[in-house]
């Protein structure tokens, strides 16, 4: 027997580091080996098939360029990508990917924040296919005859259903401008401190015409939480478990509620991630699962149409966000549930296609890291290689009449547009330098870690100036205005 007395002090250091420095790796490194200690290495493994519902498939049996897919792995493996959680492709209807990082898997559930309310818009959909609501033009001060004293039902406000989906209701409400420490954010003030969330969101003043402009509202969601119950007599948890995941086979999940039973059906689902790939593989076929009809492809159609135009460019449906690229010379099309902290659910309906992201970072620039790993790696493995474009050399005095500060006013995004040796670049915060390199005279092509692929195209005036630029970007297309 060795006593602590007797053992050198040097080996009792030497043990200690090695004991923290493990432990350092085990809650630092997206992934440890068997001795805790980080794993930067990748091999491809074909999914597991289990009983739920899934058949797997392996990537290159589905048509995805697998050196592709590997090389994303590896990135967020030696953390070029940040936070990452887990991964998931299903394509023609097979689970091919499905990884996980920083000691999650395929049983644990995932906080899926505004990911709920996408799927609250699918049961609303079901609930108008059972005939329990009319239709999306029904006034939403009718179903809360119990709250006469409100603003909304008192002065009986015209706002319908669907401006309520699209969250285009015209009320006074701010979750954008103020940061979620700050009680007086509407969402922290309904969520946090709020004896009644129906009332608090009832309670809102219109202060503009409904249907005209899209505000981002997680209260509006809690109404339509509360139109669910008030039709069918179900809390949407249990509504979802009858309609919804009892045909789908999700047996797992977490759905927050406040203490009067209302559910958070803005933001406070957990699901396990291929449960999440389950809604969009249903939204990708129509409402569809293995031959089973969810909810009407009718439903599906209009909640993945463009109603309006949303944050950072991108289109709005009925809680689903719509979004457009071109990627190998191949324009492509997705809508998609998108969820604080880095949680998505991207469909790409030509490409019979799913991804599903779960990841922890809240409140910066680095939320778009899926956008970036979408463009940069899933969407070109699932394409044919583009051919081969190359850049052309500009002179310096005409790189200069690019450069300058670019705003975006409706999404208040602000690029300054440098010039380098025989590029422009921009900076992305402060963790990113973005070159953009000549193709034409006014079209420049460039690559970044939180964007995957940019194209920026520089638009003259009559005076010959540039005034303006289009940026393509993340799934979405963005107008600046040159205004120095």
């Amino acid at each position: 027997m060795i006593r602590c007395s007797n053992f050198p002090n040097k080996y009792l250091l030497l043990f200690l580091i090695f004991i923290l420095v493990t432990a350092a790796c085990t809650n630092w490194s997206p992934r440890v080996n068997r001795y805790g200690l980080p794993e930067h290495k990748y091999i491809y493994q074909k999914p597991e098939e289990v009983d739920d519902g899934w058949e797997t498939s392996s990537l290159t049996m589905e048509g995805l360029d697998s050196s592709k897919i590997r090389d994303m792995i590896y990135s967020i493996v030696n953390k070029r990508y940040k936070g990452i959680h887990s991964v998931l492709l299903v394509k023609n209807g097979k689970l091919v990917l499905e990884e996980y990082f920083y000691g999650y898997n395929r049983d644990r559930l995932h906080a899926l924040h505004s990911v709920s309310k996408s799927i609250t818009s699918i049961l609303v959909g079901i609930a108008i296919d059972r005939k329990m609501i009319p239709n999306v033009n029904k006034q939403v001060y009718e179903f809360f005859p119990d709250y006469s004293d409100t603003h909304w039902v008192n002065q009986k406000y015209d706002i319908t259903l669907e401006q309520v989906l699209t969250m285009t209701a015209g009320i006074d409400w701010d979750e954008r401008s103020k940061p979620l420490t700050n009680s007086r954010n509407d969402i922290v003030a309904l969520v946090s401190y709020s004896d009644n969330w129906i009332r608090y969101v009832l309670n809102k003043e219109q202060v503009e015409p409904p249907g005209e402009r899209f505000n981002y509202s997680g209260g509006l969601n809690i109404l339509l939480g509360g139109i669910i119950k008030e039709s069918s007599g179900l809390y949407a948890d249990k509504f979802a478990e009858r309609y919804l995941y009892g045909p789908l086979g999700i047996s797992d999940y977490y759905w927050h509620r406040h203490p009067d039973g209302t559910i958070n059906t803005q933001g406070g689902l957990a699901l396990r991630p291929r449960d999440m790939a389950k809604i969009g593989y249903v939204m990708l076929k129509g409402g569809n699962w293995k031959g089973k009809q969810i909810v009407s492809q009718e439903w599906i159609k209009q909640s993945t149409e463009y109603h309006v135009s949303g944050d950072w460019g991108y289109g709005y449906g009925y809680q689903w966000r719509i979004g457009k690229t071109v990627i190998n010379e191949e324009p492509i099309r997705t809508f998609f549930a998108w969820g604080r902290g880095g949680q998505f659910i991207f469909v790409f309906p030509t490409l019979d296609l799913i991804a599903v992201f779960t990841s922890s970072i809240h409140d910066n620039i680095l939320v778009f890291q899926p956008f970036g790993i979408v463009t940069k790696y899933i969407l070109p493995a699932a394409l044919p290689p583009a051919p081969n474009g190359e850049a052309i050399k500009l002179d310096s005095e005409v790189l200069e009449e690019y450069t300058g500060r670019y705003v975006s006013k409706g999404d208040k995004i602000d690029i300054n547009i440098r010039k380098g040796e025989d590029a422009l670049y921009f900076r992305v915060g402060f963790r990113e330098k973005v070159k953009l390199f000549p193709e034409t005279q006014s079209q420049f092509y460039g690559s970044s870690t939180l964007f995957g692929d940019i194209q920026a195209n520089f638009i003259r005036g009559t005076s010959g100036r540039i005034e303006s630029m289009v940026l393509r970007l993340a799934l979405t297309t963005l107008r600046f205005d040159k205004i120095s």
